[in-house]
Formats: C-alpha cells, sequence, structure tokens
C-alpha cells in the first residue's frame, strides 16, 4: 500500500531512476514558464529604475524577447493539455474592463 502512494507522488513530481530524478516534459516546462514569469517581474523592476535611457529601452527590449518566450512555453502547455484555462465570461469581461476604465479615469 505504502508503494501505491509513493508511485503517485513520484507521477506527479517526476521519476526515480538508477540516474537520479527523471523530469517529465511537463515538470520541465513548469520550470520554464515560472522562469519566464520571474524574469519578467525582474525586468520590470529594471526598466522602473534604470536612469539610463538607453539602457532603459535594452531592457524594454529583452522583455518583449522574455514575454514572446512566456507565450511560446505557455501555448505548447496548452496544446499537450498541461495548462488548463477556462474561457472567460463575456458579462466578467465587460466588468473588468468597466472596473479598470473607471481606474484609468480616476488617475488621469
Amino acid at each position: 500500500m505504502a508503494q501505491m502512494g509513493q508511485q503517485g507522488q513520484q507521477g506527479q513530481q517526476g521519476q526515480m531512476s538508477g540516474q537520479g530524478m527523471q523530469f517529465t516534459d511537463r515538470d520541465i516546462l513548469q520550470v520554464c514558464l515560472n522562469e519566464c514569469k520571474h524574469i519578467a517581474t525582474s525586468m520590470n523592476t529594471y526598466i522602473l529604475e534604470a536612469n539610463n535611457e538607453q539602457l532603459r529601452r535594452d531592457y524594454m527590449n529583452v522583455l518583449g524577447d522574455v514575454y514572446s518566450h512566456q507565450k511560446q512555453v505557455y501555448d505548447l502547455m496548452q496544446q499537450k493539455g498541461y495548462y488548463q484555462t477556462k474561457n472567460a465570461n463575456p458579462q466578467d469581461i465587460a466588468q473588468a474592463q468597466s472596473k479598470f476604465s473607471s481606474q484609468q479615469g480616476q488617475m488621469s
């Protein structure tokens, strides 16, 4: 019985072998997606804090590349069924648009 529980855990977190931990495609893609998100967050901070305009533009170009890579990883994960999302309800979309439009109007 204990072996079944361990096998279930291994299936979720990669598999053990004589060579050590074996990661699944899903594990690797999840790490890639998480790293893209982390890098994007860091790049946003660098852009906001850059004193040199050329450096700021360079960071912005790199951020665009990071977003492109993140989208590619996300699309691949969705295609393989590793990252499932549900479609937003049109009423929820309209409510969010209204909320952000009013917030933007307050900031102007």
